[in-house]
């Protein structure tokens, strides 16, 4: 019985440690929120863009300094990029294979 009541001390006791260096607040890992504000007023809309999504929001002050707070959901800009619109034309399509046709 006291052998589980150590055992059991020494896990609180090293989850507690460990948890002291959890990063969920530990700051923001991007200055570019900071930077989409530097030459805006206080509510302007703003946006930057990381890791391959576009933010978009607005400037607020976080510790008298602006800094872009997002309003909207996370963007993704490759994905955009990459997806094709119906009326695209490709070597696969239907309309690539007629323009082929009619040049011929």
């Amino acid at each position: 019985m006291k052998m589980l009541t150590i055992s059991k001390m020494v896990i609180v006791t090293f989850t507690l440690g460990n948890s002291f260096y959890a990063f969920s607040h530990a700051g923001h890992g991007n200055t570019a929120p900071w930077h989409a504000c530097e030459n805006k007023n206080l509510n302007q809309t703003c946006a930057y863009t990381t890791h391959n999504q576009k933010a978009t929001g607005t400037c607020q002050a976080m510790n008298n300094v602006l800094m872009c707070v997002r309003t909207q959901p996370l963007e993704n800009i490759i994905e955009k990029a990459t997806k094709r619109t119906k009326n695209e034309v490709t070597p696969h399509s239907s309309a690539y294979k007629l323009s082929k046709q009619a040049t011929h």
